[in-house]
C-alpha cells in the first residue's frame, strides 16, 4: 500500500564524505532518513541500498517526482559512484525531475536558520579533503524572498590549508563576527580560532536532508538557479582539482 499517494515525493542522496546519506521528503518535511558509514564498497551497495530505502518507505520510484543529488566536492569515489547510480535511476524513470546540488551549498543550507537567528550575514562551508586541507566556499544569507535562493555563492570553491585561513578571511573582506563556519572543523582550527562563530546546530558533513531541503525550496518556489554555483539541471561531479581515489 502506498501511504504517500497524491503527495509530492523527493528522494535526496549525498555521498561526498564517508557516509551514504538518503532522505525522503514531502512538502519540505522529512519523511524518513538513513545514514550508512561506507568504506570501499559503495559502488556495490549503493543501488541495493537505495532500492531497499524506497521499498521500506512503501513507495516505488514511480512515486518520486524529484531526485536530488549532492555532486561534491569531496570524495572522488563517493561522488562518482553516486552520480553513476543516479543517472541509472533517472534513465529508467524519466518522469522524475532531477537536480544536482553543490554539497557545500547543502552544508550552508543546514546553517541558514542559525545564521538568521544570530543575525549573521555570511556562511563559510567546509568539507575535509583528506589531503591536509579543506574545501571552502563563502555564501551570503539572502533576505526572505520566495523568488530568490535562500543563499548565494559569493566565490568559487577553493582548497585551503589551515595556515592560509586568515588570508581567506582577509581576501573576502570578512570580519569574524559576521560569518558562521559550518562543516569540517579540524581540532587545530578550533583551538586557534576561538573567536570564530562555529555553527552549533548543524551536522559537520554534507547530509541528504539539507541537499533535499535546498532542492525542494528551489523547485517549490520555481527559482531560477542557472549560473548560481549552487544547483544544476544535471548530475555532474564537482571536482575542484584533479581526482584522487578516496
Amino acid at each position: 500500500m502506498n501511504v504517500y499517494k497524491n503527495k509530492t515525493m523527493i528522494l535526496s542522496i549525498e555521498t561526498s564524505t564517508s557516509n551514504l546519506s538518503l532522505t525522503l521528503l514531502s512538502n519540505n518535511q522529512v519523511i524518513n532518513k538513513v545514514s550508512i558509514k561506507i568504506k570501499h564498497e559503495l559502488s556495490e551497495i549503493i543501488i541495493p541500498t537505495i532500492k531497499k530505502f524506497v521499498k521500506n518507505n512503501c513507495i516505488t520510484f514511480q512515486s518520486i517526482s524529484l531526485l536530488v543529488v549532492g555532486c561534491g566536492p569531496g570524495s572522488f569515489t563517493g561522488i562518482r559512484a553516486l552520480i553513476s547510480a543516479a543517472k541509472g535511476i533517472y534513465l529508467s524513470n524519466k518522469h522524475m525531475k532531477i537536480l544536482g546540488i553543490n554539497s557545500l551549498a547543502g552544508l550552508a543550507m543546514s546553517a541558514l536558520n542559525e545564521a538568521k537567528n544570530r543575525n549573521i550575514q555570511y556562511i563559510i562551508a567546509s568539507i575535509d579533503t583528506k589531503r591536509n586541507d579543506q574545501f571552502l566556499q563563502l555564501f551570503k544569507v539572502n533576505n526572505d524572498n520566495e523568488r530568490l535562493l535562500p543563499i548565494s555563492a559569493i566565490n568559487n570553491i577553493k582548497p585551503i590549508k589551515l595556515e592560509k585561513f586568515p588570508f581567506y578571511i582577509k581576501e573576502n573582506k570578512l570580519v569574524v563576527e559576521n560569518f558562521l563556519f559550518v562543516g569540517f572543523i579540524s581540532n587545530l582550527l578550533k583551538n586557534k580560532s576561538i573567536n570564530i562563530n562555529f555553527c552549533r546546530e548543524s551536522t559537520h558533513v554534507p547530509d541528504a536532508v539539507w541537499v533535499g531541503k535546498l532542492g525542494s525550496y528551489i523547485i517549490n518556489n520555481d527559482i531560477d538557479y542557472k549560473n548560481s554555483k549552487i544547483a544544476f539541471n544535471e548530475f555532474k561531479p564537482i571536482y575542484v582539482r584533479s581526482a584522487q581515489i578516496n
